[in-house]
């Protein structure tokens, strides 16, 4: 029995090695998305400046990040922008809830 708690610290050691790897996203990413209304979205993250880039018809808006319980979460100038594995939910001040999927 005294091998046993040697080995279990090696396992313990092991999944927090692999929870760090596995840890948040620390390079930039482009993902385009189809929105409910036909229009087509980029979203860029930059996460280790804490940014997102939102464009949408030519324009590009600088959103920071927020914290989220899971996916994404970048607000900033009235638009909030959620994201979770392939959707995307754009808020806009006085506009309606926009719904995307990635392509």
């Amino acid at each position: 029995m005294r091998h046993a708690r040697p080995a279990a610290a090696v396992l313990l050691l092991a999944g927090c090695a692999a929870e760090q790897a596995a840890g948040p996203q620390t390079t930039d990413r482009r993902v385009g998305y189809r929105c409910d209304n036909g229009e087509q979205i980029e979203m860029r993250h930059f996460p280790q400046q804490g940014v997102g880039v939102l464009v949408r018809g030519g324009r590009t808006q600088e959103l920071q990040q927020q914290p989220a319980a899971s996916g994404f979460l970048y607000a900033g100038g009235g638009t909030t922008v959620r994201g979770q594995g392939e959707a995307l939910r754009i808020e806009l001040s006085q506009q309606p809830v926009l719904s995307c999927k990635a392509r």
